[in-house]
């Protein structure tokens, strides 16, 4: 998606690293969610998710408020989500994902890597992220 040096970009985002209920190594390890995140987005996913706050929560429902590409669960028993592809410090290629469950938190960015987010990005809970979210080809 890339065009030279400049990246199509639809939107930035800052959030502060938080706490997550550790659910989302469970979610990423899914073998149709995995499949998923590889063939739509290009992402074979750590297993786990790194959370933030948004710091701007209108430009966050702003971004939620767009299709995003869909991630279909084969089972009604688990939830559909919807995710927007990133570059996360202007460094690592990623996804925003937003499960559709009722009651999701509407402060929660969750995102998904090839690799530890906290780990090669140095994060400590409170760290400033900044996502750019990708406009689709």
């Amino acid at each position: 998606m890339e065009h030279g040096n400049q990246a199509p970009y639809r939107a930035r985002l800052r959030g502060r690293v938080a706490q997550g209920q550790g659910e989302g190594a469970a979610f990423t390890r899914l073998v149709w969610a995995r499949a998923a995140f590889i063939d739509q987005l290009g992402i074979d996913p750590f297993p786990g998710t790194l959370n933030l706050k948004p710091e701007d929560a209108k430009a966050w429902a702003a971004l939620r408020a767009t299709s995003g590409s869909l991630i279909r669960s084969p089972n009604p028993s688990f939830c559909n989500a919807r995710a927007w592809q990133v570059k996360i410090a202007g460094r690592i290629d990623g996804a925003v994902v937003v499960p559709e469950v009722p009651g999701y938190p509407k402060d929660k960015i969750e995102i998904i890597a090839a690799v530890s987010l906290r780990d090669a990005l140095g994060l400590t809970d409170g760290d400033l992220v900044e996502l750019s979210v990708l406009a689709r080809a």
